[in-house]
C-alpha cells in the first residue's frame, strides 16, 4: 500500500483562494480513497511556484529524501513548480528515491511510466509565469505613465481621486 504525500499550492494568501485549497484537498482525498492508498501527509503553500523557498515544499522534499512517502500527488505539475529547473530537480530526486509523482490532470504518472510530457509542461508553466509577470509589469507602467497611484493604500494624509493622489487631506 502506497503512502501518499499531497502537495497543494495557491499563489497568494487572498481569501478567495481558500476555496481552491479546500476543493483540491477534497479531490485528493477521494482519489486516494478510490485507490485504497494511505493518506500520509498534506503539504500546503501560499506562494508563487517559481521559487523553491516554500516552507511546505521544503518539508515535502525532505520527506522524499527520507522516503517517508511513496507518492507525491498534485493537482497538476504547475502546483509543484513553475520553474523548469525546479521541476526537474524535484522529478530527479523523486526518481532517485523511488518516489512516484502523479498529477490529477493525468499528464504525469510515474507509476504508469507517463512522464513524456514532464519537460514540455515544465517549460509551459515557466513560460506562462513569465508572460503573466510581463503583462502585470506593462499594466503598471501604463498606469504610472498616466499618473495613476501604484500603491495599495495612499500615504498618510492623502486620498485617491480617480486613482490619483491629487492633494493631501489637510489641504496642503
Amino acid at each position: 500500500m502506497y503512502r501518499v504525500g499531497v502537495y497543494a499550492r495557491v499563489s497568494t494568501g487572498r481569501e478567495e483562494q481558500d476555496t481552491s485549497l479546500v476543493n483540491q484537498k477534497l479531490m485528493f482525498e477521494k482519489y486516494i480513497q478510490d485507490k485504497g492508498w494511505t493518506f500520509e501527509k498534506y503539504y500546503q503553500d501560499r506562494k508563487t511556484g517559481i521559487k523553491a523557498k516554500r516552507p511546505e515544499l521544503i518539508k515535502l522534499l525532505i520527506d522524499i529524501e527520507q522516503k517517508n512517502i511513496d507518492i507525491v500527488l498534485v493537482k497538476d505539475l504547475s502546483r509543484l513548480a513553475r520553474n523548469g529547473e525546479l521541476s526537474y530537480t524535484i522529478a530527479n530526486l523523486a526518481k532517485a528515491k523511488g518516489v512516484h509523482i502523479i498529477s490529477l490532470d493525468g499528464m504525469v504518472n510515474t507509476i504508469e511510466n507517463n512522464v513524456d510530457m514532464l519537460g514540455l509542461l515544465a517549460w509551459m508553466y515557466e513560460k506562462e509565469s513569465q508572460n503573466l509577470s510581463q503583462r502585470i509589469k506593462s499594466i503598471k507602467e501604463v498606469g504610472a505613465a498616466s499618473g495613476k497611484y501604484q500603491g495599495s493604500t495612499p500615504p498618510f494624509g492623502y486620498y485617491l481621486e480617480n486613482g490619483k493622489l491629487p492633494n493631501s487631506c489637510s489641504g496642503n
